[in-house]
């Protein structure tokens, strides 16, 4: 690698755990559904493809707020259904420290990440500290492509401005992390903080030694 790599970070599950049965169980509840039954609901009546063409950037968070109460048969004005729907994230303690320390040692990060406006809005917000130490955000509501589709790593590149191969995208979901190789991108999949570490290091970055800590794991994370 001629120059050092730029890294590209996933956020759900890599910087942030995430957990959608919180949402679901705020708005569950008074329908006499658990989290998980409401969502169950959602999906049996296509909501999985209703997010996906949000998090394209497809439709606005008010008609998506519609889409859910209409299949589901919630009951929740907006403000209530956005703070409800943002509110599902835990920071990765571990991956924090990793990326305060690429930073100091002068490497240039990006995240990159299949996300939505009313996610994002929160997020921004809740990790606002942590996200100044990125050079920009690539998100798939703003560039209008959802990982693995090539669109998606093509926006991350260019907002690097370096080539493909001279980018790292970093990802816990496996899939995504083979969308980012086909794309020309060097693509490592995220398990554990440690782990990551070690394959940093086998691609010539290198961290310090006392990041290599125990972390606390989200057992209710999905996704």
């Amino acid at each position: 690698m001629s120059k050092r790599p730029v890294l590209i970070f996933d956020f759900g599950n890599v910087v942030a755990h995430f957990d959608f049965t919180l949402s679901c169980e705020r708005f569950g509840r008074p329908l006499g559904l658990s989290g998980a039954d409401f969502l169950a609901k959602a999906r049996a009546q296509g909501f999985v493809e209703v997010l996906k063409v949000y998090e394209r950037g497809g439709m606005s968070s008010a008609d998506f707020h519609r889409q859910l109460c209409n299949v589901t048969g919630a009951v929740v004005g907006y403000d209530e259904f956005a703070t409800g729907w943002g509110d599902i994230f835990t920071p990765n303690e571990s991956v924090h420290r990793l990326i305060l320390d690429l930073k100091k040692r002068g490497y240039r990060l990006f995240l990159g990440s299949n996300t939505n406006e009313l996610h994002a809005l929160h997020f921004r917000r809740q990790f606002e500290t942590l996200l100044d130490q990125f050079d920009g955000l690539v998100l798939s509501y703003e560039v209008s492509h959802l990982k693995p589709d090539a669109g998606f790593y093509l926006a991350c590149v260019e907002a690097a401005g370096q080539p493909a191969n001279e980018c790292v995208f970093i990802d816990d979901v496996l899939e995504n992390v083979e969308g980012a190789k086909q794309t020309g991108l060097i693509g490592l999949h995220y398990r554990d903080t440690a782990g990551l570490i070690d394959d940093l290091a086998r691609i010539g970055v290198q961290v310090s030694d006392t990041l290599l800590v125990p972390e606390t794991i989200n057992p209710t994370a999905v996704g």
